[in-house]
């Protein structure tokens, strides 16, 4: 059953800025060490940094709680499998909200096309005849 959906547009110049303008500040403020490193392999790094951000972004619209909930920027982390299939870790009060609701699975799905990147994620629950939700 799905708990939530949420989506998210990123302007890929607007990251790009803000990267040349804050730098590591920036970047260690919303990024895992992991992420920034897969991302300044790219040719075009700040185009991965964009579609994460996205898929942060998203996330927290799908969780429904945003980061009043007290989720900090890198207790959600985005990993590639070895096909390039984007999906989620989660740590610290991201981690505890996913297991607190139940939420047994997070679908993510990341596009971009400039100067646009964008991210969808559906986050689903196991349906249980007896939930009330």
């Amino acid at each position: 059953m799905i708990f939530g959906i949420g989506v998210d547009i990123v302007n890929m110049d607007r990251v790009k800025r803000m990267i040349a303008q804050w730098g590591d500040l920036f970047l260690r403020r919303v990024f895992t060490e992991k992420e920034i490193s897969w991302c300044q392999k790219r040719i075009r790094s700040y185009e991965c940094f964009a579609l994460r951000f996205a898929a942060k972004e998203a996330f927290l619209k799908a969780i429904g709680f945003g980061l009043r909930s007290g989720i900090q920027w890198k207790d959600i982390e985005i990993e590639s499998d070895i096909n390039g299939k984007p999906y989620f870790i989660f740590y610290r009060k991201a981690k505890e909200i996913i297991e607190s609701s139940q939420i047994n699975h997070a679908f993510l799905t990341l596009s971009h096309d400039k100067p646009y990147a964008v991210a969808n994620v559906i986050l689903e629950v196991r349906y249980d005849e007896g939930c009330n939700c």
